[in-house]
């Protein structure tokens, strides 16, 4: 399945290039999501972020706009992405990942917009225990908070291959497990 994921974002970049529709967001609501993840964010003094699932690093330049002292670093598996955010963004950190406990640093906060959107294995059962095993890594990473989207189970469709989260299972888990921040 990583394959088939790593495949379509290589489709959709190659066709729409640096943009939404580039990183399969085709709503253009990018601006939407980013504000809901990063809206508890301070703005007094330097503060760093990680960006996982990064890219081709937009929520760096929504940043720049809304705060002038962002250390961003962004994390993604798509070689092709890290390229091009390097170019685009000398000054940030970028990291390959093949799991964030590979990360030896932690960071202010914590976000990922859509990387758990396309399931991982064939199996829902089995993505769900690596998101949650993701999260939990990140939040232990994360200074102050960690901040993750997701598709809601309450739909009308589903498109194969898509992941949709209980939102009350992951409220549980979260502050069960990690924090009731």
């Amino acid at each position: 399945m990583i394959d088939e994921i790593r495949s379509a974002y290589e489709k959709a970049y190659l066709e729409h290039g640096d943009s939404p529709s580039g990183v399969l967001w085709p709503k253009a609501r990018q601006d939407i999501r980013f504000d809901a993840l990063t809206r508890n964010i301070s703005s007094e003094g330097d503060f760093s972020l990680l960006d996982f699932g990064s890219g081709l690093a937009h929520l760096k330049e929504y940043l720049d706009s809304k705060y002038r002292n962002v250390i961003y670093s962004g994390m993604e598996m798509q070689d092709f992405f890290l390229e091009a955010s390097k170019l685009k963004y000398p000054e940030c950190k970028f990291y390959n990942f093949d799991s964030p406990s590979e990360l030896n640093e932690n960071f202010d906060y914590i976000v990922s917009s859509g990387a758990f959107n396309m399931l991982y294995t064939d199996s829902e059962r089995e993505h769900k225990e690596m998101v949650f095993e993701i999260i939990t890594e990140l939040h232990a990473r994360s200074n102050i908070y960690c901040s993750f989207n997701f598709m809601s189970e309450n739909v009308d469709f589903k498109q194969e291959g898509s992941y949709h989260q209980d939102v009350g299972e992951i409220f549980s888990y979260v502050s069960n497990s990690l924090s009731q921040r």
